[in-house]
């Protein structure tokens, strides 16, 4: 796809996808988009040349600020640009898993419903060639309420995952093409870790299907990921491998058919516009890490989350800061690589660390 090909955007919500959830923030309160839609949050307003159904005055298309709020931490998650009169829907998901604390599902859509732009959630799962974990974990139930499942490929991930989870309630799915994208697939490997062996692909699949009575197109974007970490057998048993491994870094663009690519400046402003707050990136990233711990301790009561997230610090310690300005190094050189026009987000603040 010629311009929406371009919309690799991916680091800047890679932070995001792989431990967050988001909800609605409306004009200073809580609007949760599981009761439903709420309106965006008038903020910095920008102005650049668009095409399509969205709200514009001649050929200028209007942006307003949107901001999110997770209301079981209190802070701000992130923003990011928006048509104006688009609206939003999703919700921060909190739960026991060490592997993806906080879980993340949001939709943007035009006034008519015909464009989306859509970040769908992180999936974990966990896998071994150890007989005896296998036994009392079998392929279906949970361990440390991470999914036991063998890794797939990510065409497999697309076809039998993604989209019959993303699209259950459409008709006539048809692919049209599929394509590698290698600087999303170095983003879900990440940096090298000892003791453990990284793999990664990262592509695209474009999709056409009819729903309510519409023909509609929509690129999916997405990456598997493997962490493989070998471990000293005992006692005479053999050594074995664990696998936490992940569909990840999944979003999409969606328009009438024909009309996806004639979208494309719309949607590269507002995913190159998203900025995540530093202080709550922290924070998930804390209680990820005392879940864990908890669990070396064989603390079984894992499961009080609301506890752990109010005792968990917002402050980034140096290996985390580092961490973080790796990630902003990575979305910068993407968005230099890809031409970003600067005047679609002008004036365009990031969140303060306050």
């Amino acid at each position: 796809m010629r311009n929406v090909k371009n919309i690799l955007v991916v680091a800047v919500i890679a932070c995001l996808f792989s431990i967050v959830g988001l909800t609605g923030w409306n004009e200073g309160h809580k609007s949760p988009l599981s009761t439903g839609l709420a309106s965006a949050q008038t903020g910095t307003r920008t102005t650049t040349q668009t095409e399509g159904d969205t709200q514009t005055t001649g050929k200028t298309q209007t942006f307003v600020t949107y901001k999110y709020t997770d209301p079981t931490t209190g802070m701000e998650a992130f923003r990011l640009l928006i048509p104006k009169g688009w609206r939003a829907q999703g919700q921060i998901t909190w739960s026991a898993n060490p592997a993806l604390p906080a879980q993340a599902r949001l939709r943007f859509s035009s006034p008519t419903g015909a464009e989306e732009f859509n970040l769908f959630p992180t999936q974990a799962y966990f896998w071994t060639n150890n007989r005896l974990f296998l036994t009392t974990n079998p392929p279906g139930t949970l361990r440390f309420n991470t999914l036991v499942m063998s890794p797939m490929d990510l065409h497999t991930a697309f076809t039998r995952v993604i989209i019959p989870q993303a699209r259950s309630g459409v008709s006539g799915i048809r692919i049209v093409k599929t394509n590698e994208v290698p600087e999303l697939a170095k983003i879900a490997e990440g940096q090298p870790v000892q003791g453990v062996r990284s793999y990664a692909s990262g592509g695209k699949m474009r999709i056409e299907y009819q729903e309510n009575g519409r023909p509609m197109e929509e690129e999916i974007y997405a990456a598997v990921s493997q962490f493989v970490t070998d471990l000293p057998g005992s006692a005479g048993a053999p050594g074995y491998f664990i696998n936490y491994w992940y569909i990840d870094y999944v979003f999409s663009f969606k328009a009438e058919k024909n009309r996806l690519d004639s979208q494309a400046k719309v949607f590269q402003t507002m995913i190159y516009s998203m900025k995540v707050n530093p202080r709550w990136f922290a924070k998930v990233v804390n209680v990820k890490e005392m879940m864990v711990q908890n669990i070396i301790r064989g603390i079984k009561a894992i499961g009080r989350i609301g506890d752990m997230v109010a005792r968990a610090g917002s402050e980034m310690r140096e290996s985390q800061m580092r961490d973080w300005e790796r990630r902003q190094q990575a979305n910068d050189r993407i968005i230099q690589n890809f031409g970003i026009v600067q005047k679609c987000w002008q004036g365009f603040n990031s969140i303060e660390a306050k």
